[in-house]
């Protein structure tokens, strides 16, 4: 991590960063070790929650955590026939979108109460105006997906940046510090269910880099929704 460092150090102003791992409700035990990972650091974590794959044991073991939480999609589950896999893609409108929307809603109040934000990420980072349409009729504040996406203009949005399980370490220290120098906040993205036991040490690594640099200001979905 030579050039985030040599970036935190150069900075004028202090980053804010936050931290979004996606996919909660699947691959258990990772998920609960990232979280660990966060803990050991005193860390901040947003868990973006896929509705229809959270069950009992799994809810009551978040509530015991200090993570955010918020929804994402309804079953993680590819509707289009063609192009790029999407949940809340163009091969379905308005109202099945909403459907899928609020039904997700209701299960992750009835299994996590009020410590679910009334956040969306959508599987896979992409979705439609009518996602967002529906999103606002829903009560949603905040939409949060890559920062290449394109505004919907419908609900403030809260782009990620990185995706720690998907960069190569190089490629992961270069691109952080290029943000860093560009200003936060800075999204960085985790998919517990891919990272291996290397990946979990390289993240900790990476965590531990951010926790003891003064110009590092952790931050939760939350506190930047405003």
């Amino acid at each position: 991590m030579r050039n985030l460092l040599l970036s935190l150090d150069e900075t004028a102003q202090p980053v804010e960063v936050f931290f979004r791992d996606d996919d909660a409700g699947w691959e258990d035990e990772r998920l609960l070790e990232l979280i660990a990972r966060f803990a050991e650091h005193g860390l901040p974590l947003d868990l973006a929650v896929i509705p229809a794959a959270l069950d009992d044991r799994l809810a009551a073991l978040l509530l015991d955590r200090h993570a955010g939480l918020h929804q994402h999609g309804y079953a993680h589950t590819n509707h289009q026939v063609e192009g790029r896999r999407c949940e809340f893609g163009d091969a379905r409108g308005f109202a099945a979108q909403r459907a899928d929307i609020a039904a997700g809603q209701e299960r992750l109040r009835a299994l996590l109460g009020e410590r679910v934000d009334p956040f969306f990420t959508p599987p896979w980072n992409r979705c439609t105006r009518d996602t967002g349409e529906a999103l606002v009729e829903l009560g949603f504040t905040l939409l949060s997906r890559e920062h290449r996406a394109e505004p919907l203009g419908l609900l403030p949005e809260l782009s990620v940046h990185l995706d720690v399980a998907r960069l190569m370490p190089d490629e992961l220290d270069l691109r952080f510090a290029a943000h860093v120098r560009a200003g936060g906040p800075v999204g960085v993205m985790f998919h517990h269910g891919v990272m291996e036991a290397e990946d979990m040490t390289r993240a900790s690594e990476l965590l531990g880099v951010l926790a003891r640099h003064d110009r590092v200001v952790p931050r939760r979905m939350a506190d930047l929704s405003g």
